[in-house]
């Protein structure tokens, strides 16, 4: 074959190849896929560390944890080896969004923007509480992700591959709000056709086993981790089915009449959701779940405070209490899609104004509080601010850096950015002459997690996440109610 026609083959194919990664960029998606190294992620330090830092009686539950861990791995590998194809790889790493910790902050408020404040409040209590416990045992146990390689790690989120494995927070979100919208769905089912009503059923289980299958397929987790997140999110939801009603007249109708109901249940409540922070196991290597917990527990505070503030107040006149209260009125029928994007664009405006006022205010007025008062929370990986040689504008600059860093700040960074796959399977191959080449190849991206933080962090971001929810349910309400009254109905 002659040069010139050598080259045309050549630009041809890099021209098609430009063309697949426009289309893939459309798709608003990033997948990456990659092979670590075992001394990158958590749970791989050398056995006598474990031995040395945990308890006997922790040392000995993980020891039997990774045996069966280890026993997995050769199945594991066979699954990927079978299975993997190009579009299972985008189909399953894309899916995993659907039960990632942003995905849940992102879609949690709709129900309640759109007039069904019973909804949001279910699936806060779940997932919240999911987060919190899943971090729990997953810092507790210390258990490793299934090795990499023999397996590739197919994900959006580099930052996830630095978690511990066990148990899978995935399958404890999916399974927690699967049964909670089946639960729903199933007592509303007069409200929906018979197709419809099959429709969603078919729905919420094609979502529930995409997401299950997905955490093996996507080489991160083993049997033994979805096992243990399915329990907990099935643990969680037959506690809000049992004794939600009772937990929602405790913490949002009594005492309304009365200072009991106004001051010492909120501090009643937020002194427990502290305890919790307080409670919550330190691991040995420096795994990013306590972030997470700390968040969500700060959007637990917020939504208790908030939908109990608001029914003492608007039920103050007749004295019957309700979360009929918080229903925002809403007549589909006579406003129409244009209607429901106006209110989800206002909801969403004030989340975004209160975190870009909220961020820069706390961290000014933090740090000093703590520098003055000599105030320090002493945790594993977090610097003692009041102890700090640093300035407090060099702390707050920190700081901010590291909330904006954060897991569901990076997810949502790799929703909204481009779609393209980093390393190809044949590329990611570690005999390959471009795995070799470059070291990040093999051992993935590097998720941002393990940056120099402070304890006046922790407190930070329950601030922001609390008022992120407190915002998002009273702020929305009484703005649609202002904007209501100003525009003559409209909104």
């Amino acid at each position: 074959m002659s040069e010139p026609v050598k080259t045309e083959l050549k630009n041809r194919g890099q021209r098609n190849r430009s063309w697949a990664e426009a289309v893939n960029d459309s798709l608003e998606s990033e997948v990456t896929i990659f092979q670590s190294s075992p001394s990158n992620d958590s749970g791989n330090l050398d056995d006598e560390v474990y031995k040395k830092k945990l308890s006997p009686f922790r040392y000995y539950l993980r020891k039997k944890g990774l045996a069966l861990v280890k026993e997995e791995q050769g199945v594991l590998e066979n699954i990927q080896k079978k299975f993997r194809n190009p579009f299972l790889d985008f189909y399953f790493a894309w899916s995993a969004n659907l039960a990632s910790h942003t995905f849940y902050v992102l879609i949690l408020p709709l129900p309640f923007w759109l007039g069904l404040p019973m909804i949001t409040r279910d699936l806060v209590q779940v997932l919240g509480l999911g987060i919190y416990f899943s971090g729990c045992l997953k810092d507790y146990m210390c258990l490793p992700r299934p090795r990499s390689p023999p397996l590739y790690r197919i994900t959006m989120s580099s930052y996830t591959t630095k978690e511990y494995g066990f148990p899978s927070s995935h399958s404890a979100n999916a399974t927690a709000a699967t049964l909670v919208f089946l639960w729903r769905l199933i007592e509303n089912k007069e409200s929906f056709s018979s197709s419809m009503f099959v429709a969603l059923f078919i729905f919420s289980c094609i979502y529930y086993f995409s997401l299950i299958l997905g955490r093996v397929y996507c080489g991160m987790h083993g049997f033994l981790d979805l096992a243990s997140g399915a329990t907990i999110g099935l643990i969680l939801f037959l506690l809000r089915f049992l004794l939600g009603d009772y937990l929602d007249n405790l913490m949002l109708y009594s005492f309304n009449d009365s200072w009991k109901g106004l001051i010492v249940r909120p501090l009643i409540e937020i002194t427990f959701y502290v305890l919790l922070i307080h409670w919550h196991v330190e691991p040995v290597d420096d795994c990013p779940c306590f972030d997470d917990s700390v968040a969500f527990i700060g959007v637990l505070i917020g939504l208790d405070i908030s939908q109990g503030a608001l029914i003492a107040h608007l039920g103050a006149e007749t004295k019957a209490y309700s979360m009929d209260l918080l229903k925002v009125p809403l007549d589909f029928g006579a406003v129409g899609i244009p209607y429901l994007m106006l209110r989800i664009i206002i909801g969403m405006l004030l989340v975004v104004a209160w975190k870009a006022a909220a961020k820069p205010a706390v961290f000014t007025i933090l740090p000093p509080i703590y520098k003055f008062v000599g105030w320090y929370i002493p945790r594993k990986s977090y610097e003692p601010t009041a102890l700090s040689r640093k300035t407090t504008k060099q702390i707050r600059s920190q700081s901010l850096s590291n909330i904006e860093k954060d897991k569901i700040m990076t997810e949502i960074d790799g929703i909204i950015h481009g779609f393209r796959y980093n390393v190809n399977q044949e590329e990611a191959d570690p005999n390959s002459s471009s795995s070799q080449e470059n070291e990040s190849d093999k051992t993935g991206p590097v998720g941002g997690v393990f940056r120099p933080r402070y304890d006046v962090e922790i407190v930070g971001r329950l601030i922001i996440y609390a008022g992120i929810s407190s915002v998002a349910i009273g702020g929305y309400m009484y703005a649609i109610n202002f904007l209501g009254k100003l525009f003559n109905g409209i909104v």
